[in-house]
């Protein structure tokens, strides 16, 4: 067993940096009854900060502040933890796909703070969006085209090296250039159109490595997805991971994919209303992982020196969790 688990229940400003380290935060998103959201600080051995997503935030003109429920995970979760850290810029930002639960942070922090580039998957959704997912998925699109005039957009797929920072490896596991479809959409159901489901199984998923450690973060793809498609376009090997982002908020998993991963720790970012019933967690624990739910634990931090980690919790899975909103 490589890692360490420490609880912490002090302040969030007593979450740790150490010095040339890999360092992997999941934030805890509040419940404002939309989306599960996904917010990740990631902070390199050599000093530089970069998110996977960012975080929930849902354009409304009936709040007082433009967002409902007076939420931006941008605003009120990323950027107070970025000053705790004395961060000033952003070396980049991955984007897993265009639902705001996942991007919506960023539409705040792109006015407020310093970006140097924008990644996703470049993947565009080809159809016409379902109901509220045409307003999202194209806000998601105008918001790709502003980095990419000024030169700061990376389109990145399967096969494809990141450069992060000299000490870690990160490969672009999915999706393919080609993209993920769906051979029988109508076996989905009614309530997942395919603006939810397509979008989602197009997600960047990264695989990271620092020294003999490896952290894999697969974005949103949806049980069916994952064995139709991802399983049998990526080879197994690449799969195998210490560290586990569980896909699509711990909501989704199948034990094909929990057997390739075979992870020892798996983070789900989900609210405490689904953390007891997620279907990923038996999963992972069968294959031997250490589960944490960021809705029962609060943030989870891992530290990595390339060679061992931790994991640090704001609380244990007893405690309750903060309020849902401000």
């Amino acid at each position: 067993m490589r890692y360490l688990t420490a609880l912490l229940f002090f302040q969030l400003s007593s979450f740790l940096l150490a010095e040339g380290a890999f360092t992997l935060t999941v934030l805890e998103i509040p419940d404002i009854q939309r989306g599960a959201g996904l917010a990740i600080v990631m902070q390199t051995p050599e000093g530089r900060t970069f998110l996977y997503d960012t975080g929930s935030a849902y354009p409304s003109r009936a709040s007082s502040d433009g967002w409902e429920a007076n939420f931006n995970a941008g605003r009120d979760l990323i950027d107070p933890f970025l000053k705790q850290q004395g961060v000033k810029q952003l070396d980049g930002v991955l984007i897993s796909h265009a639902h705001y639960d996942h991007f919506g942070g960023l539409i705040w922090l792109a006015d407020h703070f310093p970006i140097t580039k924008l990644i996703d998957s470049g993947y565009v959704f080809p159809g016409t969006a379902d109901g509220s997912y045409t307003g999202e998925l194209g806000h998601y699109n105008q918001l790709r085209d502003e980095f990419k005039k000024r030169g700061a957009y990376l389109q990145a797929n399967a096969g494809d090296s990141i450069t992060l920072d000299p000490a870690l490896k990160v490969e672009v596991i999915a999706p393919p250039k080609t993209w993920f479809s769906e051979p029988n959409p109508e076996s989905r159901p009614k309530n997942d159109p395919p603006a939810h489901y397509l979008v989602n199984s197009n997600s960047l998923g990264i695989r990271i490595q620092h020294g003999d450690i490896v952290f894999y973060l697969p974005g949103d793809i949806q049980s069916e997805d994952i064995n139709q498609s991802l399983l049998k376009s990526v080879d197994p090997a690449k799969l195998k991971c210490h560290v586990l982002i569980a896909p699509g908020h711990g909501i989704h998993c199948t034990k094909e994919f929990a057997e390739a991963t075979s992870p020892e720790v798996s983070i789900a970012s989900v609210f405490p209303r689904y953390a007891r019933g997620l279907k990923s967690t038996p999963m992972l624990k069968a294959v031997g992982a250490k589960t944490y739910i960021t809705g029962l634990n609060g943030r989870v931090q891992v530290v990595c020196d390339g060679q061992s980690y931790r994991v640090i919790t704001e609380r244990d899975d007893t405690q309750k969790p903060a309020q849902s909103a401000r």
